[in-house]
């Protein structure tokens, strides 16, 4: 039995990392430590605090499902482990290429598996609405490099505006988290609400999408644009 205690964690947090470094970057080493840990066993225990949960709690009430836009901040999967205490089953969006089809060591302390959706699958929208209308709670990265895959790249990350304009054409209520570690060596969640929690138009929707790029970009030191993928260029 693996315990993963907040000292450990807070040593896996500071050791290597200098000031200079993003948060995300700190975010990702904790990423790889505890995938390894869920694949030796998945049942050790995962420190997590969660600020506006109530957010959740009220969506769910008068909407039933819910959408959830999150980001690649290295620590989203602790929302699997953290959602399950509460009797919720998440349900992730992430892309099939490169292996992720395999989500051993996404369950962070837990045995249940990740239920992932591909992005990749042309009916992966689909999916989502009819979860979501069943009362699912789906979380999606919307967020992506457009530079992937060229030489020099370093620019903005970028925000696709697809995910907040499906939402207001099919009326699908929003959510924002975010994710980081602690210093002490808990993971902390934290919901909010969207300019729009309930888009219901194209003026809604891109300001859903501004929205979530300053959220964003608060939260991880870093400039981002708002570009759908497919004007990104050949690289994607």
């Amino acid at each position: 039995m693996i315990v993963v205690s907040h000292p450990m964690l807070s040593l896996i947090y500071r050791t290597g990392v200098s000031r200079r470094l993003r948060k995300d970057w700190r975010g990702s080493m904790l990423n790889r430590f505890l995938s390894v840990f869920a694949r030796i066993d998945p049942a050790f225990k995962l420190h997590v605090d969660m600020s506006g949960i109530h957010y959740l709690d009220d969506a769910r009430r008068r909407h039933g499902g819910v959408l959830i836009c999150t980001g690649h901040f290295g620590l989203t999967l602790a929302a699997h482990k953290a959602l399950l205490d509460l009797s919720i089953e998440p349900v992730f969006v992430g892309s099939g290429l490169e292996g992720a089809r395999d989500t051993s060591g996404w369950n962070w302390g837990t045995p249940k598996p990740v239920e992932l959706l591909d992005s990749d699958r042309p009916d992966v929208l689909l999916q989502a609405r009819r979860r979501i209308d069943a009362g699912a709670v789906v979380i999606a990265y919307v967020d992506y490099d457009p530079e992937e895959g060229r030489a020099g790249k370093g620019g903005p990350m970028a925000i696709s505006p697809n995910a907040f304009a499906w939402a207001a054409l099919n009326r699908v209520p929003l959510l924002f988290m975010a994710s980081h570690p602690g210093k002490d060596g808990r993971i902390q969640l934290e919901f909010t609400l969207p300019p729009h929690p309930l888009p219901d138009n194209p003026r809604a929707a891109h300001e859903c999408a501004t929205g979530f790029r300053d959220f964003m970009a608060a939260r991880m030191d870093r400039d981002y644009v708002i570009l759908r993928p497919k004007d990104a260029g050949p690289a994607l």
